[in-house]
């Protein structure tokens, strides 16, 4: 499949964009034998290339050794001086016995529960002290076909490496799997299930099994049968581990900061005495898909909050090579997608639209089934306006074509991608590689990097012609097959039994009219506002050396802040901050709905659709945001690109739209989000959970839906357009750029501004509600509950003490996974976090929350609470700081090699808050400097039981 233009994600079908290299120099082989061997069908035991015309990366290192275990080696230098290793099993669910269903999962957790050397109870702890978060930097996942095991190491010496490949080699043939660890681990496997219950997720089960009836797929959702992981035992983990844990299975994945040589000798000794038990698994019956006629499906399920819409077709394929000719026809069948969806994004803007977020997928899903669909949102009552509309804009396609201009759009939107991929490539992420190169092999697809994929589709991009795309997507539809979906809040009259009937009867009608041909909208230009007739006048350059930080201010009201890197190669992060945001929000709720205005309204001339296509060939981005400060417009794109994108700035301050279509969209959009979050427990969390401990302050959670509602469009234009035209700018440039020509365009565009600032809005004070409880029902029928407990500390300004509360919560949170996680089995994934306030002096939040029980959710706030009271009593120890300083070490060597931080952390607001400046000069020092007595000290200060708050959110019928 194209690389990777179109792929899957889990039990997705969505589009997945990221893009690797043509014919080069075969891979590098270490004295590896890539022969294939014998073994069952059913174990993939070759590479995607043996059986292809297209080489791979030739950076990569294939191998294999004499047990069958196969590795893929890469050098990749970010994150500096780390590694990522990964462990590929090409087995999940989808290959369990009707018994087993749920094992492969379970087998997952398991794994971190006892090895050979690592016994129960120890392999997190230790995984810590060597300075590695648990669920960020060591972690797994299950899937259909896959369960993937991975460790970030913190260093990529000898030393570090062979202790993570011990690690890997115990998942891969050291598992315990004692009795009395399974029974421990059930209750967090059944915790798990409930956190990941939820109305989406049983929609997406039940569209997949209606998308994909008949074949195996559909029985085997990788969470299990409940009734199978309450009964599952040692013996029936060990029957699949031992089916399918086995070395001709096994792909080890290494990419780092690495010695090639030195690491292949590391994987040899790791590996190869690895023997698997017993005989291979047979393989699994998939099934296959019906292939003709129409079906419909109605779902009601009020605690979706939307109506959902899909028209799809479904196929079977069968496995093959991965060839050039195959990824010619990919490439054909993305740029049809591409312009499909394209179309519907115009759809969306027309005045009085039945759709909304409106999307077109294809792809293979597994392999086997093919699929094509075309989705939206709608109202409840205009579902058959919106099933019109999409019925008509596929029959538009398949009879009509698409058109010249619409496939330059496509072509350039594609190119524009394979760039950045080719001019990014030096600083790639070694994870997001690691990652890459699983779902690859797990898909059979060759490993091809930016330059070779750039080869491989940029000239057959460019001599692609219509004909072409509008025969790719005339075959994605060739099948007879069609499903007709309504999901989530249903008309009354689908309820009904006949609603079926209904939906196809006008399906059918709907079929037989020949539709109108589709009109193209004439296009606007951009950019169209001049720029100043001379540039701005430089008032003031300091130069930050200890940084290597810029700031420029020029006469007008323009701050510039600029930061040059080599992080992230041929990459930049724009930030511009202004007025004084939700500190100066005259009405609350103003501020999402400004937020979705700005962002659907577009600019002056162009609405949201005429500016993407305008910005079609570029990788531009730029949000608004209303944040607690201030307002802010934030993007990126490449570097090359950043005179386009202060010009799109340009446009969206000088020339801003308020369009009343946008408002109504932006409204109905906002609504059908409430309608969602007041069917779920985060949701009603966030609306009135977050508010309740903030003392309604803005700042935390959200505005209620009636306020919301109550807003109208001039109180945003009004809002909005002194601030847009008058507050002061503080620009920030972050990225692989040469400051000087920052100057240079940020004069050009912004140096006429006259700009003055404004009075700033006093704070409201916050009242916590100190040792109050707070009992919130949801709507939903779902048994599940949010436990949230707080307490009151302190605002953001003093660093030294929002560094100690932030460990302090990293404390508390591993805490709470040994007490309620481990040893009580009541949920899945405890949370701890601490919340400072940038703008309220002397506040802040330390909040602990989690999914249980509804009818233990009572008990275990009494729980959280003794041991966070622990903490002070008893005090944190020597081993508890380690555990929690050393991945926080970690951590902050890689973001300060990332962009973000110091667009976020340092530069965003240093106008307003200098300080922020001298952080980076402190940050590992300071965190290295704390000790386990201060974090004691705060602990007693701030952590009374007393003067917890506790929200719960339940069911209506539970607690």
């Amino acid at each position: 499949m194209m690389h990777h233009i179109l792929s899957r994600t889990g039990t997705g079908i969505l589009f997945f964009l990221a893009l690797f290299f043509l014919a080069a120099p075969a891979p590098v082989i270490f004295g590896a034998d890539t022969s294939p061997s014998v073994s069952s069908a059913c174990l993939s035991t070759g590479w995607p290339q043996d059986t292809s015309d297209l080489q791979p990366d030739p950076a990569l290192v294939f191998g294999r050794l004499d047990n069958g275990l196969r590795y893929v080696l890469m050098a990749n230098s970010e994150p500096k001086d780390r590694a990522a290793l990964y462990l590929n099993v090409q087995s999940g669910s989808i290959h369990e016995t009707d018994s087993q269903r749920g094992v492969a999962h379970f087998l997952e957790h398991m794994l971190f529960n006892g090895t050979t050397h690592y016994p129960p109870g120890t392999l997190v702890e230790y995984l810590q002290a060597q300075g590695m978060g648990f669920g960020g930097d060591t972690n797994a996942h299950t899937g259909f076909d896959e369960t993937v095991y991975n460790l970030l190491l913190p260093a990529s010496d000898a030393k570090a490496m062979a202790e993570g490949f011990k690690v890997l080699a115990d998942y891969a043939r050291g598992a315990l799997l004692l009795e009395q660890e399974v029974e421990r681990e059930r209750g967090i496997i059944l915790a798990e299930k409930r956190s990941r219950d939820s109305a989406a997720s049983r929609v997406s089960k039940q569209q997949l099994q209606f998308d994909f009836a008949g074949t195996l797929v559909t029985a085997r959702d990788p969470i299990g049968e409940e009734e199978v992981l309450k009964t599952a035992n040692s013996a029936l983990l060990r029957a699949y581990y031992d089916r399918w844990y086995r070395p001709e299975n096994m792909i080890a994945v290494v990419v780092g900061d690495i010695d090639l040589r030195k690491t292949e000798q590391q994987v040899r000794a790791a590996f190869a005495g690895l023997r698997g038990v017993g005989e291979v698994g047979s393989c699994p019956e998939w099934g296959m898909v019906r292939e003709e006629g129409t079906d419909v499906l109605i779902l009601p399920e009020p605690e979706l909050g939307y109506t959902g819409l899909a028209l799809t077709t479904v196929f079977n394929t069968a496995p093959g090579p991965d060839t050039l000719v195959w990824e010619m026809a990919q490439l054909r069948q993305y740029v049809a997608v591409t312009l499909l969806a394209n179309r519907l994004e115009q759809l969306e803007q027309r005045a009085n639209s039945p759709v909304a977020q409106p999307r077109a997928h294809a792809g293979i899903f597994l392999r086997r089934f093919g699929f094509a669909t075309l989705a939206a949102r709608t109202e409840v009552g205009r579902w058959q306006e919106g099933l019109s509309l999409l019925q008509t804009t596929l029959a538009q396609a398949l009879q009509d074509g698409f058109t010249e201009a619409e496939l330059a759009r496509g072509k350039r939107e594609v190119m524009a991608l394979l760039e950045k991929a080719v001019q990014t490539a030096p600083t790639r992420d070694s994870r997001e590689l690691a990652e890459e190169i699983i779902r690859k092999l797990n898909d059979h697809e060759v490993i091809l990097s930016p330059a070779q994929e750039m080869a491989l589709y940029g000239p057959a991009l460019e001599k692609m012609t219509l004909n072409e795309v509008n025969e790719a997507w005339r075959q994605l539809w060739s099948r007879q097959r069609r499903l007709v979906e309504v999901v989530g809040v249903v008309a009354p009259e689908l309820a009904a039994p006949q609603g079926a009937q209904q939906v196809r009867e006008v399906y059918r009608a709907h079929a037989n009219q020949p539709p109108v041909p589709w009109v193209e909208e004439e296009q606007a230009s951009f950019p169209y506002l001049a720029p100043p007739a001379t540039s701005g006048r430089v008032i003031e350059h300091n130069r930050h050396a200890d940084i290597g930080v810029e700031t420029v201010v020029l006469a007008g009201g323009v701050r510039l802040n600029i930061k040059p890197t080599d992080f992230q190669a041929q990459q930049v992060l724009l930030s511009v901050q202004f007025g004084q945001g939700k500190q100066a929000e005259p009405a609350e709720g103003l501020a999402m709905m400004a937020e979705a205005v700005i962002r659907e309204s577009g600019i002056g001339r162009l609405n949201r659709e005429q500016l993407a296509k305008a910005l079609a060939g570029t990788n531009i981005n730029l949000e608004f945001k209303v944040g607690p400060e201030s307002f802010s417009f934030v993007g990126g794109g490449l570097s090359k690109e950043l005179e386009r994108l202060l010009q799109v700035l340009a446009h969206r301050l000088h020339d801003p739209a308020y369009r009343p279509e946008a408002f109504r969209r932006s409204r109905e959009n906002l609504r059908r989000m409430y309608d969602q979050l007041a069917g779920t427990v985060e949701g009603v969390q966030q609306t009135q959970g977050e508010r309740f401990l903030a003392g309604s302050s803005p700042e935390y959670g959200l505005a209620s839906w009636e306020q919301i509602e109550r807003v109208e469009l001039a109180q945003v234009r009004d809002w909005l357009t002194p601030v847009f035209a008058q507050a002061p700018l503080e620009i920030n440039v972050v990225g692989d750029i040469d400051p000087q020509e920052v100057v240079r365009l940020v004069s050009r565009y912004f140096g006429a501004e006259q700009r003055q600032p404004g009075a700033a809005a006093p704070a409201k004070p916050i009242v916590f509600p100190a040792g109050q409880e707070r009992l919130l029902p949801v709507a939903s029928s779902i048994d599940r509950a949010l436990l949230t407990v707080a307490w009151k500390t302190d605002d953001f300004w003093d660093i030294d003490r929002t560094r100690r509360l932030n460990l302090l919560a990293a404390v508390l949170d591993d805490r709470l996974r040994v007490k309620i996680r481990e040893e009580l089995g009541a949920t899945y994934s405890p949370r701890v976090v601490s919340m400072p306030s940038r703008g309220h002096a002397g506040f802040g939040l330390l909040q602990s929350s989690l999914i249980v029980a509804p009818d233990q959710a009572a008990s275990l706030a009494t729980v959280i609470r003794e041991v966070a009271a622990s903490l002070g009593v008893q005090g944190v120890s020597e081993d508890e700081l380690r555990r929690a300083l050393e991945p926080t070490l970690t951590s902050i060597k890689d973001i300060k090699r990332n962009n973000r931080y110091w667009m976020e952390s340092v530069l965003t607001l240093s106008s307003r808050h200098p300080q922020q400046l001298t952080w980076p000069l402190s940050i590992s020092e300071g965190f290295a400097a704390i000790k386990a007595e201060e974090l004691t000290g705060l602990a007693r200060r701030y952590l009374d039981p007393k003067q917890a708050a506790t929200v719960i959110v339940s069911p209506k019928n539970g607690r």
